[in-house]
């Protein structure tokens, strides 16, 4: 394979449901994991939002699809981490199907919805239960799979006959037969630490899978939810241009930081 070309990394300050600074049609993929609604993490992000009840943040959050809808090109992937939550509300313990609601949103803003992924980390516990032990039948199945969530804008992207960028982002028979598969059982969750309060931050390895199958060298890589950053570098390292929207004061000047460093180490590399 070629070298990768050089590469930019964009760090923008604000709120994703705006998208600050990306101009509509500018990007060719967008990997994310926002805020899990009904997740107590999350609860004072959607506060900040206005939203403290579960259609309310999947609102908040349907306004991000839909810029980030209108921030892809025709043919653009949408791919959103996120899991179901478990939560006692008003009526009782029940579980919060946010891949639901984020699927429904997703396609109320326009965008197909294609296969989804399982990612089922290995972390989980495989004998967790919660509920009533050995006695049904008032057990309840654990939650240890989260979704990745594909939806296309529009038709497939085209591309002229044996284009450069496309040869050099090829993929191996390998890599294609086990990222296409439904499943990723292979992928470890990791600790969630890091600047600020939150960060909800997943392994480089996820996005490293989705952005090289879903986007070629040289193509704009966004994430409305940059938090620590993750999308962004792998991006960056992948030879994709990366921009990455974040309203939390703290991370977001230690992503400008964190940016202008890896420029500047690329530059006298």
């Amino acid at each position: 394979m070629d070298p990768v070309p050089p590469t930019t990394i964009r760090t923008v300050p604000g709120d994703a449901r705006e998208l600050p600074g990306v101009a509509p049609g500018s990007v060719e993929l967008v990997v994310t994991s926002p805020p899990y609604p009904m997740i107590p993490q999350w609860d004072e992000s959607f506060r900040r939002w206005g939203a403290s009840e579960y259609p309310a943040m999947h609102a908040r959050l349907a306004e991000v699809w839909s810029a980030c809808h209108t921030a892809l090109i025709d043919g653009g992937i949408l791919a959103v981490n996120v899991g179901d939550a478990l939560r006692s509300g008003s009526d009782g313990f029940r579980l919060w199907p946010n891949h639901v609601e984020v699927t429904r949103a997703c396609e109320s803003a326009g965008f197909r919805s294609l296969p989804y992924i399982l990612w089922k980390k290995p972390t989980n516990k495989p004998n967790a239960f919660l509920g009533s032990g050995f006695l049904p039948p008032n057990a309840y199945v654990t939650l240890d799979c989260e979704f990745i969530l594909l939806f296309r804008k529009g038709g497939l992207r085209p591309f002229p006959r044996n284009d450069r960028r496309r040869e050099v982002s090829r993929y191996t028979k390998l890599e294609r037969d086990h990222w296409f598969s439904q499943v990723w059982d292979d992928v470890r969750g990791i600790r969630q630490s890091g600047v600020g309060r939150r960060t909800g931050a997943f392994p480089p390895e996820i996005p490293r899978r989705l952005i090289r199958m879903f986007s070629v060298v040289g193509d704009t890589v966004l994430d409305p939810f940059a938090g620590t950053g993750t999308t962004l570098w792998v991006a960056h390292e992948l030879g994709r241009n990366s921009v990455g929207v974040e309203n939390d004061p703290e991370l977001s000047a230690a992503l400008e930081r964190e940016a202008l460093r890896r420029t500047a180490a690329e530059g006298t590399g």
